[in-house]
């Protein structure tokens, strides 16, 4: 379903899931020979990229590939259907010289900005399917192997018949303000003069507004007292799911948890634009890629 409305990356996805299929083992079966069939292929997560006029490009290859170098302990997934009617698998591969020049497998943060807009949320459901995968082998309720069904969307214990499903972690991601001034925080790692958004899990039993304020009186010492909800945004960082907010604070006398952040700035709305278009003296924000450019984005262009 395209959502015109997100300006996130990783959003509006060109694909109808089709989840009535992924049960019809017979549909797959004929799916897969198909000869509009397009596959998706990574390697440790890693997805297959062409370079051209320097952008990225998804390199598509034909589903035969599955079965030729498809690692078979890791599922077929079946992504969708695109406008025509196409099926379009992901599968990783561990024979990477047998695709010759045809390509290269490119670390996913780093290629995102230079990729087609419209192949990310395709190739960010595929990683998240996998990162999932690799880390739930296993049945959480009685430790027995567990095994793939439903063309990679859930894993079946035959032990004890349990059924587990795609793990997806959701984050609040937030942009205090106060008045003409909004405020970010940086942590010691990032590069020098970064400054985002403040960030935590929410918990559970926690509702998006009761983590959004306990997580910006933790990490800054500052009591929210409206949230505004902005956009959401998938993040296959392995399998998070970002919610971007704007929430009001009480007042702007700011205590920073030096074990959260290493330390934290007020902005006027003036210095956010700056930052935004990346001409502050001494301060600089997240890029488009993510979610908290885009909040800062909002709230300096409101004024």
């Amino acid at each position: 379903m395209l959502l015109p409305e997100n300006p996130n990356y990783f959003t509006r996805s060109p694909l109808d899931r089709a989840g009535h299929h992924r049960k019809d083992e017979a549909w797959l079966k004929a799916a897969l020979v198909n000869d509009q069939a397009s596959l998706l292929v990574f390697n440790k997560g890693r997805p297959f990229l062409y370079e051209s006029g320097g952008g990225l490009f998804v390199r598509w290859l034909a589903t035969p590939v599955f079965e030729q170098l498809g690692d078979k302990d890791q599922p077929l997934i079946f992504l969708g259907l695109d406008q025509n009617e196409a099926p379009h698998f992901a599968c990783e591969i561990v024979d990477t010289e047998a695709l010759g020049d045809l390509g290269v497998f490119e670390e996913l943060r780093p290629a995102a900005p230079r990729l087609e807009a419209n192949k990310l949320p395709i190739i960010g459901t595929a990683r998240a399917l996998f990162e999932w995968h690799n880390r739930n082998r296993f049945c959480a309720n009685c430790g027995t192997a567990s095994r793939v069904i439903e063309a990679g969307w859930v894993r079946k214990c035959d032990a004890c018949a349990a059924e587990h499903y795609p793990r997806v972690d959701p984050v609040c991601i937030m942009v205090p303000t106060f008045g003409e001034k909004c405020f970010l925080g940086r942590q010691k790692a990032w590069p020098r003069g970064m400054h985002s958004a403040l960030a935590g899990f929410i918990e559970p039993g926690e509702a998006i507004e009761e983590a959004v304020a306990r997580e910006t009186l933790e990490e800054a010492g500052l009591r929210v007292r409206h949230v505004e909800t902005h956009s959401t945004q998938p993040w296959p960082f392995p399998h998070s799911l970002m919610i971007g907010v704007l929430c009001e604070v009480e007042n702007d006398e700011a205590t920073v948890d030096t074990t959260e952040l290493e330390s934290g700035r007020w902005f006027t709305r003036e210095e956010a634009r700056l930052l935004i278009a990346g001409k502050h003296p001494d301060a600089w924000a997240p890029p488009p890629f993510a979610i908290a450019h885009q909040l800062l984005k909002t709230w300096s262009t409101k004024g």
